[in-house]
């Protein structure tokens, strides 16, 4: 076990690097930070909501350079759009971050955090599948494969009816947009960023395909893109506050840095059509988790209170006391011998049982979409080099 010196959790590291090697492979395939796995996974194996959203942006920032640069060789980052995105994207973070340390302050962070994931999850895998079944239903009236959609009503209306100058045309995506437009999306979702500690991309990807209208693989290079910024500002801040634990950071940033490399690869061998569906899987399990903590967290309302005034008259105070509160043993004493209450007892029973299924659904369906990535990758590779030597057979027959 590895101590954590600024949060105080005691935490195995092997976690750590797993955690950090899946979110490089789903968060390069997706042109996410991976927030949306590394902040609920933090928080599930003790971390304060507070210091796991800081830990995350402070990680997201190296993962995602990684992942940037073989992006931008598959001509998937518009970096004109990125950078007028973050105009407004630093204020957001700004004004995010200082909302956080607000509703931490009067005890209200993990909640809020908590609902506005599980809000933001449901939503984008409603919309991802639905879209998905309707291209699906497309191709058998057509009979023609649908590799991705670009565009809508609402991002053609953007285009189209708010052109207030100055007006920027995106050469990589092809499109013609205001600039105040893209500014006040990064403000948006910027703010989101600095509450939920993530790099943005969890809601900016498909503000870039659904409002924008850029393509899915451009979405995600560009988010990545952004991210490299915003989230080593955002990790600034939250450093700045104290609230980032560099050791767990280092550790999955490590993991992050080789996983990026497979993740981001596979986007050339898949269509975006596909990048999608995998996207509204990622987001469903992610949502079971997080809605089973906060079904775990009104159990732990029982004895919480009580038990942090139970620790304070032992002389134990702070974080030292909130850390303690995760850990079977230590309630046991203190529940069952000290404070003489077998009912909170039986409520952290229940808080820790159900806690621990979140842990396993986001794990185990996080590792599971990373395999099936890895599995796409190589399928891709070898269809790649069979075609590559069909071709060389046939130039090799014709001369």
């Amino acid at each position: 076990m590895m101590h954590m010196p600024m949060s105080g959790v005691e935490m195995a590291w092997w976690p750590l690097i797993l955690i950090g090697f899946t979110v490089g492979v789903v968060g390069g395939y997706f042109g996410l930070g991976g927030a949306w796995l590394v902040t609920p996974a933090l928080n599930l194996f003790g971390f304060p909501m507070v210091y796991a959203v800081g830990t995350d942006m402070a990680h997201v920032a190296g993962k995602s350079v990684v992942s940037t640069f073989r992006h931008w060789r598959f001509g998937h980052v518009s970096v004109i759009i990125a950078l007028t995105m973050l105009i407004g994207t630093m204020s957001g973070v700004e004004v995010g971050a200082q909302t956080l340390m607000f509703l931490n302050s009067i005890g209200l962070a993990g909640p809020v955090v908590r609902y506005i994931y599980m809000v933001l999850l449901f939503c984008m895998f409603f919309f991802m599948l639905r879209e998905y079944l309707n291209a699906k239903k497309m191709e058998k009236v057509t009979g023609k494969e649908v590799k991705d959609l670009v565009g809508n009503r609402l991002s053609k209306w953007i285009q189209n009816n708010l052109d207030v100058w100055p007006v920027i045309y995106c050469k990589t995506a092809r499109i013609r947009i205001s600039v105040w437009a893209l500014i006040f999306l990064g403000i948006f979702t910027g703010f989101v960023a600095g509450i939920l500690g993530i790099g943005g991309g969890l809601l900016r990807v498909p503000a870039l395909i659904y409002l924008v209208g850029v393509p899915t693989k451009v979405a995600v290079g560009t988010d990545l893109f952004e991210v490299m910024f915003s989230g080593a500002y955002g990790g600034f801040t939250y450093g700045a506050k104290g609230m980032v634990e560099l050791v767990a950071a280092t550790l999955m940033l490590c993991g992050a840095a080789v996983g990026a490399q497979f993740g981001t690869i596979c986007t050339k061998y898949v269509y975006g059509l596909t990048i999608r569906l995998v996207y509204a899987c990622a987001c469903f399990f992610a949502f079971t988790s997080v809605v089973l903590k906060q079904v775990a967290s009104n159990y732990s309302k029982i004895y919480e209170k009580g038990m942090l005034e139970v620790l304070q008259a032992e002389g134990i105070t702070g974080n030292q006391a909130k850390i303690m509160l995760q850990y079977p043993e230590q309630m046991h004493k203190y529940m069952l011998e000290v404070a003489n209450r077998p009912d909170w007892w039986q409520a952290f029973q229940t808080y820790h049982t159900v806690n621990t299924v979140g842990c396993a659904v986001i794990l185990t369906a996080a590792c599971g979409i990373c395999a099936y990535i890895l599995y796409l990758l190589v399928i891709g590779i070898m269809k790649e080099r069979r075609e590559k030597r069909n071709m060389e057979q046939q130039m090799q027959s014709g001369a």
